[in-house]
């Protein structure tokens, strides 16, 4: 793991004339892989300071302009590279990490609108440049390969469909680190193209998918009043209108929420991912498919009906859930939220609706962890007709693992879920509560498969995930694929069956509350305890 060394404050007898950084070492993007990962770690220092130089001279623009905008982006810019050693470091793969940071380093500014912009000043930006993550020759053959379905399913496989949508014209300007970049989806879709369950699996878990990215060379567009059910108005003018601003007043709108970035492209491709996401949930609904995975950026359940936060913008599940009720045979949705986040957005957007039944498992700290807010606890229930359908259970402390995750399912949602009888379940799947990532949580990515595997006892397996969040990419990789192997797993409900025969008979006479972490086992009581009027399954046990 990244050393954990606080470099934020400046050293006494700095040289102040480090603004003119070191050119990157030769191992960028076009040397050869087999040379880049035989860098030895000389090189790699080189490479990290390349990136902690520019890190210092935003701080000291931070400090001296009081800007805290530049302030915010430096903070940014170190915690991504750390990130970047954390994701190859993690897998033991340090020359992989090396050509990764390489490559990073290699990017500019960028005159990267296709036009000649030569006759721009040295400094001053046009209003196309921006920050591009750079590219090995690689990753672009990568890029570039064809996508379509190509029906490798193997005996037993359920009908999985998968969508891919990277927003590469979505990123930072500012921070070519920036933790939620494209890499986050392209990582994942070059990671089950090469994975397979076993040696005497031939096709790998990609294979074995149907991907609907690029099927019929289109994506299903959704029309203004499908984003109006979940999204105000004005709100939505205000984004549509970001598509024709300068840079500077794209950081100016930026600054107005939590924890975005704007470019001109921005809102358009939060529209194809929740367009994407909407596509994929009409094929699961009319059973073209049995379930699938939208692999998707920008991320969406933060974005309430008329704010945008937590690099969220258009909230892609609550959109497709909507999209579900009003437009498909569907009467009701359950949204099950398992990021380390409250899913804020999704829960304002259905708290007085009957037809939706929102639950959440995050980090709360009382209020005190992203996004901060008192809602996210656990006797915030809904309003009129949708009261008791939000449900909330908020962490108060660090390091849930498996079985706290598990037991929630099997004590709290599992028995609610069954008594809603959904038509429909949609996932926002974020991973950031997996061990090693940014949540501080310890969930593996079998529980993930896990969690999934019950699910798809619900609405006749009709299960649809919407990646959230999930930040370094090794652990986010293994967690989708579990997922997504999941899904396939024609054999599930039998799985299930045995994983919950197992679950029984190792804890015995015990009572399951009594077998996890204690603050945990006090915050699910208290959502069963508020929730007990509202339904059925939990009368009893809150007696």
């Amino acid at each position: 793991m990244f050393c954990g060394c606080d470099f934020s404050g400046e050293q006494e007898n700095a040289n102040d004339d480090d603004d003119d950084v070191a050119p990157p070492p030769a191992a960028c993007s076009c040397t050869p892989r087999s040379v880049v990962c035989s860098i030895e770690l000389l090189e790699s220092l080189q490479l990290f300071a390349i990136g902690y130089n520019e890190y210092r001279r935003m701080k000291r623009a931070a400090n001296l302009g009081s800007n805290e905008r530049l302030l915010k982006r430096a903070n940014s810019s170190l915690f991504s590279i750390a990130t970047l050693l954390d994701n190859s470091i993690e897998e033991g793969n340090a020359g992989e990490g090396v050509e990764q940071l390489a490559s990073l380093n290699c990017v500019q500014v960028g005159r990267c609108s296709g036009v000649d912009n030569n006759d721009c000043p040295p400094d001053e930006e046009s209003p196309d440049d921006g920050y591009y993550v750079g590219c090995s020759e690689d990753s672009e053959e990568a890029n570039s390969m064809s996508m379509a379905a190509v029906g490798g399913r193997i005996n037993g496989d359920s009908r999985t469909a998968v969508v891919f949508e990277a927003a590469e014209k979505h990123f930072d300007r500012h921070n070519k680190f920036h933790k939620e970049r494209p890499a986050r989806i392209l990582s994942v879709r070059d990671y089950l193209s090469k994975s397979t369950t076993s040696s005497s699996v031939e096709k790998t878990i990609f294979e074995r998918c149907h991907d609907i990215s690029v099927e019929n060379g289109t994506t299903m567009c959704l029309e203004e009043e499908d984003y109006l059910r979940v999204h105000l108005p004005g709100y939505m003018q205000i984004l549509n209108r970001t598509s024709c601003c300068c840079n500077d007043r794209l950081d100016d709108e930026a600054e107005q929420y939590k924890s975005i970035y704007l470019t001109n492209d921005t809102v358009e491709m939060a529209k194809i991912a929740a367009s994407s996401l909407c596509r994929l949930v009409f094929d699961v609904v009319r059973d073209k498919y049995d379930n699938g995975f939208a692999v998707i950026r920008p991320p969406g359940h933060h974005a309430e009906p008329g704010y945008a936060g937590g690099y969220c913008f258009i909230n892609n599940v609550a959109v497709a859930a909507s999209y579900a009720i009003e437009r498909l045979p569907v009467r009701k949705v359950l949204i099950v939220d398992w990021d380390v986040h409250h899913g804020n957005g999704t829960q304002k957007a259905f708290l007085d609706d009957p037809n939706v039944l929102y639950f959440s498992i995050h980090r709360f700290d009382n209020g005190n962890f992203f996004p901060f807010s008192k809602d996210a606890g656990p006797r915030i229930v809904g309003n009129g007709d949708g009261e008791g359908h939000n449900i909330n259970v908020g962490w108060n402390d660090k390091r849930m693992g498996d079985d706290e995750y598990l037991v929630v399912f099997e004590k709290l949602l599992m028995p609610i879920a069954t008594e809603f009888d959904p038509d429909l379940v949609l996932v926002s799947a974020g991973f950031d509560a997996a061990k090693g990532d940014m949540g501080d949580c310890n969930v593996s990515p079998e529980c993930f498969s896990r969690l999934t595997r019950q699910l798809k006892t619900l609405a006749g397996g009709k299960v649809v995930c919407a990646l959230e969040g999930g930040y370094v990419r090794s652990i986010l990789c293994k967690c989708v694929e579990s997922v997504v192997l999941a899904l396939l797993d024609g054999a599930s409900d039998d799985k299930y069956k045995d994983e919950t025969k197992s679950f029984y008979k190792n804890l015995g006479d015990k009572e399951m509350l009594d077998c996890i972490d204690s603050s945990a086992a006090k915050s699910i009581r208290e959502t069963m305890t508020v929730h007990s009027q509202y339904w059925q399954c939990l009368k009893k046990s809150c007696k």
